[in-house]
């Protein structure tokens, strides 16, 4: 029961930060025992409730079809579709992975590179308000240049479109492998495109929804045909579900605390520590 009540824990506090939920319950249930995906797809429901609570405005202004949302529907059927495709065809190969230290630590480092990178869009933004002339130090120059090579959205940011939502989706195919993470992957990207900060977040919650309740439905139907494990609720998976449910929503106010002080990057240090930790477990069990 301990085990199972820590990958929920882990599941809570690493699903909506950065630093990808699937990879440390894989490392985790690896280390104790085999991975049990339909106990991991238990904990993505709790995940999924939590998200639902957390965005309930932002999900009746959708289903009431406000004026202001009407094109939110189009935007996450193009941001879902891609992830849900590849995750319905290749199934098979994505769950070998979970076994691997290997992938999963390339996956945490990849992971790791992806928001350090924010670091550097975070900045495109300030350093258009910087004066450059009058005696802008010389050695600054090749900075500026790198910088301003790229097109720089206005101050108002560009608007979610569909472009914009197919970007999205096709980054949140590779958070479909463990360690690397959703949230790192989606509101990495939506800041790349310059879509506004609290709006990328809010879409990827939203986001969220539609691809865990449909891996949700997938595990479920493989249950229900076996039909001998469908039944085996036991009380340590209820109390692991509430576990996580209420950390899951103690740590959506945690991001967005953070994000509003602009340290999105800083758990780019973490996914490098972890990811050479994976690697490490890797060469010294190479038979894993």
């Amino acid at each position: 029961m301990l085990n199972k009540i820590l990958l929920a824990a882990i599941q809570a506090a690493t699903e909506f930060l950065p630093i990808s939920s699937s990879g440390h319950l894989a490392l985790v249930s690896n280390l104790i025992s085999q991975p049990d995906l339909f106990f991991f797809t238990v904990l993505h429901l709790s995940s999924l409730i939590a998200v639902i609570i957390f965005t309930r405005k932002e999900i009746g202004c959708l289903l009431r079809f406000n004026r202001q949302y009407r094109k939110m529907w189009l935007y996450l059927a193009v941001a879902t579709a891609p992830a849900a495709l590849f995750g319905f065809f290749f199934r098979g190969k994505i769950e070998e992975t979970f076994s691997s230290f290997l992938f999963i630590g390339i996956a945490f480092i990849f992971t790791g590179i992806i928001l350090f990178l924010t670091k550097f869009q975070e900045n495109r933004f300030a350093i258009t308000s910087i004066p450059w002339r009058g005696g802008f130090p010389l050695r600054f120059s090749v900075v500026r240049k790198v910088f301003l090579y790229f097109p720089i959205p206005s101050k108002t940011y560009s608007n979610l479109n569909i472009k914009n939502s197919l970007v999205i989706g096709l980054f949140q195919i590779l958070a479909l492998f463990p360690g690397v993470s959703r949230s790192g992957m989606t509101i990495s990207s939506a800041l790349s495109l310059g879509i506004d900060r609290e709006k990328a977040i809010k879409f990827s919650f939203l986001l969220f929804i539609p691809l865990c309740l449909g891996a949700f439905v997938l595990e479920m139907r493989e249950e229900l045909l076996e039909m001998g494990n469908f039944f085996c609720f036991d009380l340590s998976l209820i109390i692991s579900f509430f576990v996580c449910l209420i950390l899951s929503l103690s740590f959506l106010n945690l991001l967005l605390f953070i994000v509003k002080k602009r340290k999105f990057w800083a758990f780019s240090i973490y996914c490098f520590v972890i990811g050479f930790v994976s690697l490490s477990l890797y060469f010294l069990k190479p038979s894993v």
